[in-house]
């Protein structure tokens, strides 16, 4: 359950940021929750920011690296223990004869195909609590916020 800000300081003042975070922080939580509980239990830590970030198609660990804005040793750390688990591995990269291209195993794909039915599901839910055009209107006005 997303922790909720005390807003009573009045350098905390309430405003959109705090509610946008807080959805966020909601999602976020109840998305990792449910891949935990259906086996996938990295996406519940700090290795399920990979998840967030890697290509499904594969890409090169120092972009991974760029995109998620961590040093490239925290990256490494964070694949070998995925590599470890058999979520992703590590071929050369066919563009950098020095870098490492990341790829999802079998097993790997499976967690992001389950991630798919678990964000569906909460779709639904946000469908069902703001019916159908509430959910369509938040849509519409969380695009206009990062276009």
């Amino acid at each position: 359950m997303a922790k909720k800000i005390d807003t009573s300081h009045p350098l905390l003042p309430d405003h959109v940021g705090v509610h946008l975070w807080a959805a966020a922080t909601a999602w976020r939580e109840r998305l990792h929750a449910e891949m935990v509980a259906r086996g996938h239990a990295w996406y519940g830590d700090a290795r399920g920011q990979i998840a967030a970030h890697l290509d499904p198609r594969g890409m090169s660990q120092a972009e991974l690296a760029r995109r998620m804005q961590l040093s490239k040793q925290a990256v490494q750390q964070l694949l070998d223990q995925l590599e470890e688990e058999g979520i992703v591995k590590r071929e050369p990269d066919p563009e950098d004869g020095r870098g490492k291209r990341v790829v999802y195993t079998k097993k790997g794909l499976a967690a992001l195909q389950a991630a798919v039915v678990v964000k569906r599901a909460i779709e639904a839910d946000y469908r069902k609590r703001l019916g159908a055009k509430g959910l369509e209107s938040l849509v519409r006005a969380l695009d206009a916020l990062h276009d």
